[in-house]
């Protein structure tokens, strides 16, 4: 259904006669931000009362979109994005979403004794290819084991999970989370990273092993991780079948990225591949799982998912926002765009001495976040409700269950605003209210820690004064579940013990 267009793009016509109206959504990627998505998603089916029939999305949205999908029914929707919720909130650690690789977790132990070599020979190091900074925020398991990793040449050769060919789902989650075994006799790829070791290799004979296997677990894989037991949950036949989201009667529009050729395409409800155009690739039918993993796969991060003889990774790396195929071909009238992310690139320091993988990944940022504001823009130009923050809360890659509840209830409250007759200070009083969390659960850390100073302690009960005292000025249409809580209990924390008592008085 191709409407009028704007600059060349497909646009709509609100409040034509003629025309019955279509609600349809639209969700961007995100990972772990999605816990943003959730919150908007309450509030639009328990208080807007939103009816979907179309649902295109992104990368972690997918996994959204997924579980509401099943359902035609608003309130079995409504049910499946609470459910989605409560799995959502019970991840305690990064882990629980992104596995660390055997390899990279190698890598990431002897790191710090070889930055040392490398520190001492700093003076002989090329200007441009200063110490990388390994500053993302990892994890072990639960009960302080490491997962093992198939894709690892240390890893056990015998696995009874391979013993029959799966299928359907399980294929999916076992492609997730298991690799081919490497070939012993050679390595064709190597981390950036080591670029900073080939000065000092002559010192390192001692860790010849160690950094074989670090290279043949990266070439084995193409990835630093992989999925966490979170998707073993998603891809439980009591949550998801795909056989029912081919039956709901709603219409899905997955987004992925082909490597090969370069072109964006869709995972459909039934399992078949279609152009941006909505215009069918092949008539090929596929588990609808294996789109939504293509469609997470952050390149670097999760390994290329091969589907039809092309290897594909995240729909953001070309639409972040699909938005267009919703509005232009879906025959939406009325959609609701939820995004996971603030528009704008923070500052980000000095990159005169930065080694290129930092140079690699800030361009990819600012390019990313260039093209989802001119996806965003034409989503309100075609007239399009948009719910996105203006507050980072976190990473894509931060699973905290505090940070996540806070981001949550951020999603909730930016929806709430958006329907109501909202000013512009209620705007900054949501963002205040999320900033001041935030800075408590900063504070709460330290306390939890044994760490927090004096300074700190006051510091922590003055911010949650000023939390209960804003949340006090929150008009009722933007206050949601729990609110009551807000400055006078405990931010979650991960692994926190029960029944804590909070170290201040309000």
């Amino acid at each position: 259904m191709e409407l009028s267009s704007w600059l060349g793009l497909p646009t709509l016509r609100f409040g034509r006669s003629n025309s019955r109206p279509v609600q349809g959504l639209v969700l961007a990627g995100g990972g772990a931000k999605a816990s943003f998505q959730i919150g908007a998603l309450r509030h639009l089916y328990d208080v807007v009362g939103i009816s979907p029939t179309a649902i295109s999305a992104t990368s972690a949205g997918s996994v959204v979109a997924c579980s509401i999908a099943q359902w035609s029914d608003r309130q079995d929707q409504s049910r499946a994005v609470r459910q989605l919720e409560s799995m959502w909130m019970t991840m305690q650690e990064q882990s629980d979403m992104f596995a660390r690789r055997a390899w990279f977790n190698l890598l990431l132990d002897k790191a710090p004794d070889w930055m040392k070599l490398v520190e001492r020979d700093r003076r002989r190091t090329p200007v441009g290819l200063s110490r990388p900074r390994l500053n993302l925020p990892f994890a072990h398991s639960a009960d302080g084991d490491t997962v093992v990793d198939p894709s690892d040449p240390r890893a056990g050769e015998d696995d009874e999970r391979m013993a029959a060919p799966l299928t359907g789902q399980a294929a999916t989650l076992e492609m997730a989370t298991k690799d081919i075994e490497p070939d012993s006799g050679s390595a064709s790829w190597s981390p950036s990273v080591m670029l900073q070791l080939l000065g000092v290799l002559s010192k390192l004979t001692r860790d010849g092993g160690d950094i074989q296997t670090i290279l043949r677990g990266a070439d084995a894989s193409g990835s630093t991780y992989r999925a966490g037991p979170l998707l073993a949950k998603l891809l439980d036949p009591e949550w998801f079948r795909s056989e029912r989201l081919a039956d709901s009667g709603l219409t899905l529009r997955i987004a992925t990225v082909a490597l090969e050729s370069g072109e964006l395409r869709f995972m459909t409800e039934k399992g078949t591949l279609v152009d941006r155009d909505n215009r069918p690739v092949s008539d090929i039918h596929h588990e609808v799982t294996e789109g939504v993993l293509a469609s997470c796969s952050v390149p670097g991060v999760f390994r290329p998912v091969e589907i039809e003889g092309e290897h594909y990774v995240d729909g953001g790396v070309r639409e972040n926002v699909p938005a267009e195929i919703t509005i232009g071909h879906l025959g939406v009238t009325h959609p609701y765009v939820i995004t996971c992310s603030p528009q704008g690139s923070a500052g980000d320091g000095d990159f005169g001495t930065r080694n290129m993988l930092d140079l690699a990944t800030r361009s990819i940022e600012i390019l990313t976040d260039e093209t989802e504001r001119d996806e965003v823009a034409y989503a309100l130009n075609a007239g399009a409700v948009v719910i996105a923050p203006d507050v980072a809360v976190h990473s894509s890659m931060t699973v905290d269950p505090g940070l996540l509840r806070i981001n949550r209830d951020y999603g909730w409250m930016t929806s709430a605003r958006v329907h109501a007759e909202s000013t512009a200070e209620d705007r900054r009083l949501v963002n205040e209210l999320v900033r001041l969390r935030m800075h408590g659960w900063e504070l709460e850390k330290a306390w939890l820690a044994g760490t927090a100073t004096r300074t700190e302690m006051d510091e922590l009960e003055q911010t949650k004064r000023q939390l209960v005292g804003a949340t006090a000025r929150l008009p009722p249409e933007l206050r949601p579940e729990g609110v009551e809580t807000w400055g006078r209990e405990l931010e979650a924390h991960g692994h926190m013990a029960e029944g804590l008592t909070p170290p201040w008085v309000v």
